[in-house]
């Protein structure tokens, strides 16, 4: 179905439950009340709200860790303690939690394919951040959005574009955003756009669409496009391999298996649910092993070797928030990187004897 028609059967049924969405590892949901959108939530960490708000410069990242650190210990809502901290007021948490929110439904609107499922209720009322919104206005937003997308990606292909400042650029008389200053500075490192998105714990479209200002004011200049896309096999003849794999234990073999299905069979459902067991067991595995979450990492060799080590961009990134005084735990709160692959990530860097936990 497209999205738009979902949305609108939704709607006309005036249904209450959760429509949820899955593509590879993310989860987005809408939550509707007799055919109203009141809610929504994704388990992509740019999507939550302390992201959100780093996103757009309202906190750092010392004032989040203090914020989740507390939020361990007495599990009140993250804004709340945000404000109480005072490291942001309370009118800016408000309109972070609907601006995220509503991203997390226009960011559906750039998916090509997954699969959805309705559940009647499903869900429980004092767990969401209330907004509203009219369809039709989300369904317009979505639709120039995807629209702005494909013109997007016409000019940049993917997210391994390096984009850098053109020699005639003057930027002396521009009226710049925060965000824009940022992005330029990002952009001096020689950084993808997909190592910004890290960077400045965005999303996709935001930042994507920020570069696009700055190229089409004749600020920046494409200077080089990183990695080939990939070529997708058939995994369909793998899934039983898969469950075979499952059953050895070997669950990281697993998952490359069944994330292959899913590119191929986004409503393979069995997939699906085997990523989530297979994801679950491999950090248990790697709590209770060789990572435990109370450690520190620390470097062994100076950062300046990591280099000659061609880590990718988001493990270049993991590496960067080891500090030697933030122990696990803190850095998989943090980073806006799924748990499992921050802990592979420093796993890779202890086999290669980069870095040491105490």
């Amino acid at each position: 179905m497209d999205l738009a028609e979902l949305l609108q059967w939704v709607a006309l049924g005036r249904k209450t439950g959760a429509l949820a969405f899955a593509r590879n590892k993310t989860r987005n949901y809408i939550f509707f009340r007799d055919g109203q959108i009141i809610s929504s939530r994704s388990n992509e960490p740019n999507k939550q709200l302390g992201h959100f708000l780093l996103f757009q410069g309202k906190i750092t990242e010392a004032q989040l860790r203090r914020a989740l650190e507390i939020q361990a210990q007495n599990r009140l809502l993250l804004g709340k303690i945000l404000v109480q901290e005072r490291s942001v007021s309370k009118e800016d948490v408000e309109k972070a939690q609907i601006r995220s929110t509503e991203e997390v439904i226009y960011d559906l609107f750039l998916w090509e394919d997954g699969y959805f499922r309705f559940a009647v209720n499903g869900y429980n009322l004092q767990d969401l951040i209330l907004i509203n919104l009219e369809l039709n206005s989300i369904i317009f937003e979505g639709v120039r959005r995807k629209d702005e997308w494909a013109r997007i990606r016409s000019v940049f292909p993917s997210n391994g574009v390096v984009l850098s400042l053109r020699p005639d650029a003057d930027i002396k008389g521009l009226v710049l955003t925060p965000l824009q200053k940022k992005l330029l500075f990002l952009l001096t490192l020689k950084k993808t756009i997909s190592e910004i998105i890290l960077e400045l714990h965005g999303s996709d479209f935001l930042v994507s669409f920020e570069l696009m200002q700055l190229y089409e004011t004749g600020v920046l200049e494409i200077s080089e496009i990183r990695g080939k896309p990939t070529v997708v096999k058939d995994p369909m003849k793998f899934l039983n391999r898969g469950m075979e794999l499952m059953q050895d234990q070997r669950y990281s073999d697993a998952v490359r298996i069944f994330l292959e299905v899913l590119r191929l069979d986004p409503q393979n459902t069995r997939a699906d649910e085997q990523i989530e067991i297979a994801e679950r067991a491999i950090c248990k595995e790697f709590y209770e092993g060789s990572i435990p979450a109370s450690k520190i990492p620390y470097f062994l060799v100076p950062q300046s070797a990591l280099a000659r080590h061609k880590l990718s961009h988001q493990e270049a990134f993991v590496a960067s928030r080891i500090n030697g005084s933030s122990d696990v735990k803190s850095i998989v709160m943090l980073a806006p990187v799924r748990e499992i692959e921050i802990l592979q990530t420093m796993d890779k860097l202890m086999k290669l004897n980069l870095i040491a936990l105490k």
